[in-house]
């Protein structure tokens, strides 16, 4: 490798790592107080409540849970399949939201060019629409 390089990489390194702990200290400085504590909580009890959902049935995300790209927010969805033997994600990254994430139920949704899609999901995060 030549001097050039190893100065790239080096200031590479330093750039990432002050980047690293820019978000560390803005995370540590955030105070969580009561109204995050009150979200956090009803935020898990809307998790943890399983909907009674049925194929061809219409559903969305419930609120502060959706954690795909699709559906949007509010954007209706059809309930395609339900997997009695739930797919579990083979993520490998356990700091991804997805590691190990229960794969219950199928939806299909339109994409913009008219085109329906079909995903798997973790039903507990869909309510009807």
């Amino acid at each position: 490798m030549s001097k050039q390089e190893d100065i790239m990489g080096e200031i590479l390194k330093n750039l990432h790592q002050k980047e690293r702990d820019k978000d560390v200290n803005e995370e540590e400085q955030n105070n969580y107080g009561e109204e995050y504590i009150a979200q956090l909580k009803s935020v898990c009890k809307s998790f943890l409540k399983k909907e009674s959902l049925e194929v061809g049935q219409i559903v969305k995300w419930k609120e502060n849970l959706k954690n795909r790209k699709l559906p949007h927010k509010n954007q209706p969805a059809i309930v395609i399949a339900i997997l009695y033997q739930p797919v579990i994600s083979t993520d490998k990254d356990a700091g991804t939201p997805y590691f190990l994430e229960t794969l219950d139920i199928i939806l299909g949704v339109i994409v913009e060019n008219g085109t329906f899609l079909t995903f798997y999901y973790d039903s507990r995060r869909f309510e009807p629409y």
